[in-house]
């Protein structure tokens, strides 16, 4: 994977600002590590309470520092995640130094552990997204924000950088030496509200969507709900001609007591006379009762429809009264406040979008320092790893014709990069993992995730795939392969 260097300038303005952390802070120990989705902040030991932010969100890809409090504003906004893996890897360690990879926009923090050693956390500063990624001594992956990391974070070429900071207090670029750049928050702050305005415009229109088309079913339902009184009438009509009616008629010409009209009523020639009249009336019931039902759904869909589009636009408007970014962040957080009854609850949030990986409950094993493989343990495990963890472009390996384990490997979605040594290696891990793995030569089938099919009603495990190919190898860990 190769990817075209970042202009010099913004290298030169990370490498300036890299120079001025490292001299001020380089020896702290860590007070506290404190991150949420899209952003770490790091605060080290000192009356000052320094701090280093590293934000990898899409629009907002950048690293930060300063002394005191964030805005206001800003430290509101973010919500930290408890119990977050970065704070229990990195607890405990120091800040050993601060540096930059060669010719690339990518931030190295050195921190020594007192049992894990030597941690490298790489920030990427390059891409739409950026990513954190931390390694340890031996190039190991303990965690990253983003998976797969770019080979660059896995491989970094050379020693870290750590040039003399600039003399300007601020590098340029938004790399702040001493204080947090405004220019930097700014960027950040913005990229934030951009964010929460698409998702919460987004959600309001679904619900004002749904809302709409639930009014037209019931208005729809409502119609037919309000046939009651006609079915009454037949019903009474009925009853008083009882006496008249013949088992076995399919339809019967009476004459309505109230009106004095003649009514068709249709019977059903399978039931008794008596049991056509109870027929009627039970519909006549239901019906008018289901009308009451219906009226009463019917308004509060109307209200729920015509709340979501008023609070899109008033969304609309507290943004647009706003007229600095601090001020839109406050201005969405009392519109949240105001509207939380029409927002999605937290337990609807986490349910609808679940973990950008898994936690960690697959056998995993690196190939060649870079390749991830993810293996199954039972078949619970087969059915998370390939129907909800993995993605479309993954490869998928599995034993042929015996039972065995579910095989991924990771490609970053791009397949075709995968070298033929690392899918053998792959390929005798998964002959590893069946039922016969105690043979010299297994068949192992191999395919893109995205034609792996899991048929209906079947037990957990089962998977029948497309467009395999196989490929015969001796089960085992090969050379380059590495245990997680």
């Amino acid at each position: 994977m190769t990817r075209t260097p970042q202009p010099a300038s913004g290298h030169d303005a990370l490498s300036a600002a890299a120079g001025a952390w490292h001299e001020r802070w380089q020896g702290r120990p860590l007070f506290r590590a404190v991150a949420g989705p899209g952003w770490l902040r790091l605060h080290l030991v000192g009356d000052e309470r320094p701090a280093l932010v590293l934000v990898h969100e899409p629009g907002a890809v950048l690293a930060l520092a300063g002394e005191g409090p964030l805005p206001e504003a800003l430290h509101r906004d973010l919500k930290p995640s408890p119990r977050h893996p970065l704070s229990e890897l990195l607890a405990n360690s120091e800040l050993a130094g601060i540096g930059v990879l060669p010719a690339d926009r990518v931030l190295a923090l050195e921190w020594d552990h007192p049992q894990r050693g030597r941690l490298v956390l790489f920030q990427q500063l390059f891409g739409p997204r950026g990513n954190l990624v931390l390694l340890d001594e031996g190039k190991k992956l303990l965690w990253a924000a983003h998976r797969p990391p770019h080979p660059l974070l896995m491989d970094p070429p050379g020693k870290l950088l750590r040039p003399r900071p600039a003399q300007s207090g601020l590098a340029s670029d938004g790399f702040a030496r001493d204080t947090y750049s405004a220019a930097a928050l700014e960027r950040w702050i913005e990229a934030r509200c951009e964010q929460q305005r698409r998702t919460l415009e987004a959600h309001l229109r679904r619900r004002a969507k749904t809302a709409d088309r639930l009014v037209a079913n019931l208005n729809r339902d409502h119609e037919r709900a309000e046939r009651g009184d006609e079915y009454r009438r037949c019903a009474e009509t009925l009853a008083v001609h009882l006496h008249t009616l013949e088992s076995g008629m399919q339809q019967a010409r009476l004459t309505d007591p109230r009106t004095g009209q003649e009514l068709e009523i249709a019977l059903d020639p399978r039931l008794s006379p008596a049991a056509n009249l109870e027929s009627w009336f039970r519909r006549a019931r239901k019906a008018e009762k289901g009308c009451q039902v219906i009226r009463r759904r019917l308004d509060e869909a109307e209200k729920d429809a015509s709340r979501a589009a008023t609070a899109l636009d008033s969304l609309g408007e507290a943004l647009a009264a706003s007229t600095s970014p601090q001020e839109r962040l406050g201005a969405l957080r009392t519109w949240k406040e105001e509207n939380r009854d029409l927002l999605p609850t937290a337990r609807a949030r986490r349910r609808s979008s679940g973990p950008e990986e898994p936690a960690r409950p697959f056998r995993r094993y690196r190939i060649d320092g870079r390749w991830e493989v993810w293996i199954g343990r039972n078949n619970q495990e087969n059915d998370a790893l390939t129907f909800g963890a993995s993605h479309g472009k993954d490869l998928w390996l599995h034993a042929q014709g015996v039972p065995g384990s579910h095989v991924i490997l990771r490609t970053g979605g791009h397949p075709e990069r995968v070298p033929r040594t690392v899918l053998q290696k792959t390929a005798a891990l998964a002959a590893l993992h069946c039922r016969s793995k105690h043979s010299s030569l297994v068949p192992v089938i191999w395919t893109e995730r995205r034609y792996v099919r899991k048929p209906r009603k079947a037990p957990a495990g089962a998977a029948t795939c497309l467009r395999e190919k196989s490929v015969f190898v001796e089960p085992g860990v090969a050379p380059g392969v590495v245990a997680e």
